[in-house]
């Protein structure tokens, strides 16, 4: 981003970041102001409830989006939640340009301050948690990179987490 090869002061890179929680607090505040990163696409994922509250510095920021479960984003928003669409309303509120809350087996939702979409995972029997949340925003940003609609993106994001949940897909087996 600094040296010309991803962007210039004149064209910001205009494509998505994944960027975690697992970044200092300075760094991340660093990132959240920097000319760098104007343009990007930001992608945020806290890595941990712990860490959640670490995202609060891109709260305003025009194009982050956040991919929080319920309990990150109450932390983020400082807001109780008790479902998906109740977390997007708050994490909305409290700034976020756009957001997509998963709630395990409850609906998921996308939003931004135009409003929201929501989508009713598969039923299945869990056999594994930790990679989910990754698995579902790794398919969502490939899915909206691939030029896949809003909804359908969301669709293919909850599928996706559901079978890897389910033990149906090895981690990262596309």
């Amino acid at each position: 981003l600094y040296d010309g090869r991803l962007g210039t002061a004149e064209a910001f890179w205009p494509h998505p970041i994944a960027i975690d929680g697992n970044l200092t607090r300075a760094l991340l505040g660093e990132i959240a102001v920097d000319h760098a990163f104007l343009g990007a696409d930001l992608r945020l994922a806290p890595a941990s409830p712990g860490k959640a509250e670490r995202l609060r510095v891109f709260l305003g920021h025009p194009r982050a989006c956040f991919y929080v479960n319920c309990e990150e984003a109450q932390l983020i928003s400082g807001r109780k939640v008790a479902s998906s669409e109740a977390a997007a309303v708050a994490m909305i509120k409290a700034g976020a340009a756009r957001v997509l809350v998963t709630d395990g087996s409850e609906p998921a939702m996308d939003a931004d301050r135009s409003g929201g979409l929501v989508c009713r995972p598969p039923q299945v029997t869990p056999r594994r948690i930790t990679g989910a949340g990754d698995t579902f925003m790794a398919t969502h940003i490939a899915a909206e990179m691939a030029g896949v609609p809003r909804q359908a993106a969301l669709r293919q994001a909850v599928a996706e987490a559901a079978a890897y949940v389910s033990g149906e897909k090895r981690p990262w087996a596309g």
